[in-house]
This record gives structure tokens, C-alpha cells and sequence, in this order.
């Protein structure tokens, strides 16, 4: 309970700018997360592609 009131008070304190920034940031965090898989996969597809290339 402590906690949560302690960051009530913390956003709070904020100006308007930095709380518009806080979902843009969240935004930017969940579209990094969204992208490490893909461009894992891609690199996986890459890999897979050179290998036969070789052959």
C-alpha cells in the first residue's frame, strides 16, 4: 500500500510534459520487445539461407 501511494505522489509531482512522455516511452519499450523476435527470426532465416548456399 505504502508503495503505491508512494508513487501516486511521485507522478504527482511530475509535470504534464513528463507524464506524455511516460506511455511514449512505454510505447517505444513494447514496439523494442515486439522487434527482438522478429529480427531474431530473421537472423535465424539468414543463417539457414547461408548454410544452404554453401552446399
Amino acid at each position: 500500500m505504502f508503495k503505491k501511494l508512494l508513487i501516486c505522489l511521485m507522478i504527482a509531482g511530475l509535470g504534464e510534459c513528463t507524464l506524455l512522455s511516460i506511455p511514449l516511452a512505454v510505447v517505444d519499450t513494447a514496439a523494442g520487445i515486439v522487434k527482438l523476435p522478429i529480427t531474431a527470426v530473421d537472423s535465424v532465416i539468414d543463417a539457414i539461407n547461408e548454410d544452404e548456399d554453401e552446399e
